[in-house]
């Protein structure tokens, strides 16, 4: 930062002097072939920028105890304590409370350690501090204080004990932890321009920005739960870097972009409410180059490259009537045929859920990606919608909840609030109309038996059901269809949904393929999609929209429901459970027999399956299952 100047030049070293009291508010640009250099300082939040230039015959250098004064100048405005933040441990989260306090100042803290318990818009729970290890030098918030927004430091630490009096001598709160000084008043002339924000200079080496995947159709945010990989490590395409807490489950995220070395972690573990896209990591390629990226940061970048992207106010008044007259065309440009399309798995869900053309809309995201967002914002040319009356109408006020009594409240959890949308939407968007027949199920349990006697597989009364609902959705293609706004569209493949009730919530993993298995081939599959739900651990492919759902109440002896449509599915089977009665008999022996009798509703969307049509459906469905030697044939 400083050039080296001959002791004969007392004033320049005086001027130097002088410029560089606060090392932290100098900071240098940029040096020329002609031995200058250009400074940047900062004074009251004013940006000053000088060009020094220093010739030959004027180069002169330091004396010993000039260079000794301003490193004790860098020191006096440096910290060795780093910030503890108030973490966001929910994803609805903007400020918490600090309950207590698990450790006390000078305390030894270690990786995953409980430093404290954070009161949090949802519960009370633990805060582990999960970046490395230290002792608690300072604890800047004490425990009690309420409306603590999130990232303001609340604590320090330090790498060394012996550092804990020197890091509270020097710290000085950041600009998050500081309080915002009143804005002057002043008067603006037409002439007067707003001071331009300093920009970070520094370049980095080739790194690439890796930001939150969308790991399943319907995430919009998503959580790291922990890192797999540290700083430095190397990483190869596969690898999983990380596992990722998404709305359904937490999985693993693999990155798949070639090789390389993890240079930055810049979201720490145990963080939520992450949006897609938002850069979580840095990676490079040469291992050298993992330390330049120490002290990288994101919002540095981005407002270094806002304020060069920021035209000149002439330049916005040149060009404003031509981005106003384009702007309302740019929506509708199609794309060069045959050119990829690149959308996040929401988008396209929603897109598809719409019968929207991907190719038809504009992406905002990273390389024009298209976000569900821009899916939600498109409007397509040549159609016009009209609004409902309903929307015109005040939002009616939410029901709030008795708070006399006892009560406890549990927060939702994400795959709570999902599964809370999409059944909302059904109801709201979907004509139900609900269809009800019995079926006699003798033959089936009889022939469950005889197989279950020969097979390893032990086969449930499901399992049938499911293979009765495919060959049915064979014979009535009508129901294995969606609604969009364009058209109707129906499934060549039969995918099912079999809903599974889990302690996290409701999940409806998907069979595959279901008309061409067989009955030891589905309750293999079933079975191994239920367990992994119940643990947690589905992939991303293995719970999305099939083309048919069916839920199962009959084993906890309900005897008949009507079950909401899975949307964007036409329909869904809701079964009951068998009960022996008494009937007619056809025998000449005995005027009456027992029979086992099966009760299930199929719930419809009336847009897509006519009353005509779902009956045909239950009618072919009743025959497999009280003909079930058709279902083996």
């Amino acid at each position: 930062m400083l050039r080296l100047i001959n002791q004969n030049s007392n004033k320049v070293v005086k001027t130097l002097k002088q410029q560089l009291v606060v090392l932290e508010a100098t900071n240098v640009v940029a040096y020329t072939g002609t031995k200058s250099f250009i400074t940047t300082k900062t004074f009251n939040n004013n940006t000053q920028t000088k060009s020094k230039i220093f010739t030959s015959s004027t180069t002169l250098s330091l004396q010993s105890n000039v260079f000794n004064e301003l490193l004790l100048n860098k020191r006096s405005y440096s910290s060795k304590g780093k910030e503890i933040t108030m973490p966001a441990l929910s994803p609805s989260m903007t400020e918490g409370n600090l309950v207590q306090w698990k450790k006390k100042e000078g305390d030894q803290i270690k990786a995953g350690d409980v430093i404290a318990e954070v009161e949090t818009d949802k519960a009370t729970m633990d805060f582990q501090y999960e970046d490395g290890n230290g002792y608690l030098a300072k604890i800047l918030i004490p425990e009690g204080t309420k409306g603590i927004e999130i990232n303001k430091p609340i604590a320090i630490i330090v790498s060394k004990k012996e550092d804990i009096e020197s890091a509270v001598k020097n710290y000085k709160p950041s600009s998050q932890s500081a309080p915002t000084p009143a804005p002057e008043q002043k008067q603006e002339t037409p002439a007067s321009k707003p001071a331009s924000k300093p920009k970070s200079t520094k370049t980095y080496p080739e790194h690439k920005v890796v930001g939150m995947p969308a790991l399943s159709p319907s995430m919009e945010t998503g959580g790291i739960a922990s890192w797999s990989k540290k700083e430095g490590d190397q990483i190869k395409a596969g690898d999983a870097i990380a596992e990722v807490e998404t709305d359904k489950a937490t999985m693993d995220f693999q990155y798949e972009d070639g090789n390389g070395y993890l240079a930055k972690i810049l979201v720490p573990g145990g963080t939520s409410g992450i949006q897609i896209n938002q850069p979580v990591c840095i990676i490079v390629k040469k291992k050298e180059d993992c330390d330049k990226f120490a002290d990288y940061s994101v919002e540095e970048q981005s407002s270094s490259q806002e304020s060069e992207s920021t035209p000149s106010p002439q330049e916005s008044t040149s060009t404003s009537s031509i981005s106003s007259s384009s702007s309302s065309s740019s929506q509708t440009t199609a794309r060069k045929s045959g050119e990829r399309v690149f959308a996040t798995p929401a988008a396209r869900f929603e897109a598809s859920s719409k019968g929207y053309d991907l190719s038809a809309i504009n992406g905002t995201g990273p390389n024009s990606r298209i976000l569900k967002a821009d899916v939600l914002e498109f409007t397509p040319q040549k159609q016009e919608v009209a609004q409902p009356q309903q929307q015109q109408q005040t939002t009616k006020k939410q029901t709030v909840a008795p708070t006399t009594g006892e009560f406890t409240d549990f927060p939702h959890s994400n795959i709570r609030k999902v599964t809370a949308t999409r059944l909302t939407e059904s109801k709201q968007t979907i004509p139900h109309y609900y269809l009800t027949m019995e079926c006699r199920v003798d033959k089936l349990l009889k022939l469950r038996a005889e197989l279950n006697a020969m097979n390893t597989v032990k086969l449930s009364v499901n399992d049938f059901i499911v293979k009765a609902s495919a060959a049915a959705l064979r014979d009535n293609p009508v129901v294995n269809s969606t609604w969009t706004d364009q058209y109707i569209r129906r499934y060549h493949n039969i995918d099912i949904n079999v809903a599974v009730n889990t302690p996290q919530g409701l999940f409806t993993p998907i069979v595959r393929g279901v008309d061409m298995k067989g009955l030891n081939s589905i309750s293999t599959s079933v079975k191994q999609l239920a367990e992994k739900a119940q643990n947690g651990k589905l992939q991303p492919s293995e719970f999305e929209s099939g083309t048919f759902t069916i839920s199962n109440l009959g084993m906890l002896g309900i005897k008949q429901f009507a079950a909401v449509i899975n949307p964007p599915q036409a329909a869904i089977l809701a079964v009951g459970t068998t009960e022996t009665r008494v009937v007619p008999s056809n025998k000449s022996d005995s005027p009456y027999e027992t029979a086992t009798v099966l009760s299930v509703t199929l719930s419809c969307d009336h847009r897509v399956v006519d009353g005509a049509v779902g009956a045909e459906w239950l009618k072919s469905f009743k025959d497999y299952v009280e003909n079930p030697i058709k279902l083996i044939l």
